[in-house]
């Protein structure tokens, strides 16, 4: 199968593929007198705008459309979400055989695909019992053991009883591609990328993901959650070129729009026509619908919130780079900054537990060490935050030994 084919037969669960699209209420008919689908014609028991006693449309149309518009894509390659995550458990669902299939990720990266990673050097693979998934990831030989972490992210994966395949991105966060090669098995079917990504912030180099999709022949899904905040810009340009890709994007971020769970899919229609196969007949909501109508009408909106955080990040990493202990400031093309810091984990639990500041520590995760992520606020979030830094790095400096 070479990278302009979509074998869907190969690829997709055989019982999947059976499955023939719930017909909905509202396929046939929408407007008229309504007695088909045992909603209440009284209206809503509150008062409420718009004709809320009535189910949502199950495609939502009209929106994909104005979204098909935004980028650049085609309304039949858009499937609509609860937020992404329903478009990544979408992905596992219909790619991953139970008990049969296995993923890829590549860590650090977003914690819906997590799990943990324990790296051993120098010990006998004979010393570990069969049920660990051993995976050779460097031409050093060095090898990873993958165990479960119960996180969200893992809960996908064993709801679904799919392994998870690791492969670390390089010690500068770049995409390892003989590495990744290298690692899949007959039965991995999917590869989860996110670009930008989450935490480190930086975009993959577009070349690699391409010789990604070159050499694998599974569903690549790049996870792009972070990209209006880039000046990179989408790969949806690359969806006709390659139909074995996917690209997820969301409203909750740029669009600022976390709490209406709106999230999408884009890839090629014959992927999407699986979507809509398996997806909950009214999964989205009138309510969220009509508010990401509203946001894709303002788009101006957005886009003057995300110059104003690109000046604010500046702003904060100027701060930063006067910091002696701060070791190294990453390149950033998200909402958010990430840094090498000495005492990271002393700074984050004493701003949180102390000073009511909030930031993320990431020095558990693998080429993270003395790592935190800062997000992006608004100009008085960021003046407190600076200052409460600063304070907090000279109340460790003048602690005996270090402590808190």
């Amino acid at each position: 199968m070479s990278h302009l084919q979509l074998d869907l037969q190969n690829l997709v669960r055989p019982n999947i593929l059976k499955l023939i699209p719930y017909r909905c209420a509202r396929d046939d008919y929408d407007n008229g007198i309504l007695l088909d689908a045992n909603e209440c014609s009284y209206g809503s028991c509150i008062p409420m705008e718009g004709d809320m006693n009535r189910y949502p449309s199950p495609y939502n149309f009209d929106l994909k459309e104005k979204i098909a518009k935004y980028r650049g894509v085609r309304k039949e390659q858009i499937y609509l979400g609860v937020g992404s995550d329903e478009a990544i458990d979408m992905v596992v669902r219909v790619f991953c055989t139970p008990g049969e299939g296995s993923l890829l990720i590549t860590p650090p990266t977003y914690g819906m695909y997590k799990v943990r990673l324990k790296k051993l050097l120098q010990e006998p693979l004979e010393k570990f019992p069969l049920s660990s998934k051993v995976v050779r990831v460097s031409t050093q030989a060095k090898w990873y053991i993958l165990k479960s972490c119960r996180t969200f992210s893992q809960v996908v994966a064993d709801i679904n009883n799919v392994q998870v395949i690791s492969v670390p991105l390089t010690e500068e966060f770049h995409l390892p591609v003989d590495e990744v090669v290298d690692a899949v098995t007959p039965q991995t079917h999917v590869i989860f990328l996110c670009s930008p990504n989450n935490p480190t912030g930086n975009t993959l180099a577009t070349d690699r993901i391409i010789a990604l999709l070159e050499r694998f022949e599974g569903i690549v899904v790049i996870d792009e959650a972070y990209v209006d905040f880039s000046t990179c810009g989408s790969l949806c340009y690359l969806l006709d070129k390659y139909p074995r890709l996917v690209i997820l994007q969301t409203f909750s971020k740029a669009f600022g729009l976390a709490g209406i769970r709106f999230g999408m899919a884009i890839a090629h229609e014959d992927i999407i026509a699986i979507f809509n196969k398996v997806k909950f007949p009214y999964n989205i909501s009138k309510l969220t619908a009509s508010v990401a109508h509203k946001a894709l009408d303002n788009v101006h909106l957005m886009e003057a919130n995300v110059k104003s955080i690109a000046e604010q990040k500046e702003r904060i990493i100027e701060e930063l780079e006067k910091i002696p202990t701060v070791r190294k400031i990453f390149p950033s093309d998200s909402n958010f900054v990430f840094l090498r810091i000495d005492h990271a984990y002393e700074i984050y639990k004493k701003m949180a537990s102390e000073k009511g500041v909030v930031i993320r520590y990431q020095g558990s995760k693998v080429h993270c060490k003395d790592c935190v992520r800062i997000t992006v606020g608004t100009s008085e979030e960021n003046d407190e935050l600076l200052k409460t830094l600063k304070k907090t790095i000279a109340e460790l400096d003048e602690a005996p030994n270090g402590s808190v």
